[in-house]
């Protein structure tokens, strides 16, 4: 399901409210329109994927017993003195200002990974598994390009 990170559920073509989901990989679309232009992309290996992405989700995934720790973890992690491991203000403008990973953000199997991966609990087993997808570590890679240059080109 598409959805962003405030847990809203949005058109995987447009990201508008959907009305409808797609009957072969269940994915929500709001209107005839995007409904084409996600069954042009939407086949049957993708559905496989989704299906075994959707499986793991379901074993790993537990209802949420308290909201309220997972608000304190966060709020650890944003006060934590560990800078290394934080984004910089510039790079994640970068980020949102780069074609190549907006394109492939335009896949809804990968949004589709990165929804299962951002509301699993076992988040470091989930991050295993998406890492075995190539459309993934494309996306990885593409990241990682634009925060860390230097790290990634030749000598």
């Amino acid at each position: 399901m598409a959805s962003l990170s405030g847990g809203t559920v949005v058109c995987v073509i447009c990201l508008e409210k959907p009305k409808y989901r797609c009957p072969a990989c269940r994915v929500p679309y709001c209107s005839v329109t995007c409904f084409r232009k996600h069954r042009d992309q939407c086949n049957t290996e993708t559905r496989l994927v989704e299906e075994k992405v959707s499986a793991f989700t379901a074993r790993t995934i537990k209802p949420e017993e308290n909201k309220d720790d997972d608000d304190d973890s966060v709020a650890d992690f944003l006060n934590s003195d560990e800078e290394q491991d934080r984004v910089s203000l510039q790079n994640l403008k970068n980020l949102g200002e780069s074609a190549a990973l907006r394109s492939l953000l335009l896949n809804p199997h990968l949004r589709q990974l990165m929804v299962s991966l951002d509301q699993g609990d076992d988040k470091a087993k989930l991050m295993r598994a998406c890492m075995q997808e190539p459309l993934f570590v494309e996306f990885a890679d593409c990241c990682l390009s634009i925060v860390e240059p230097s790290q990634n080109k030749d000598p």
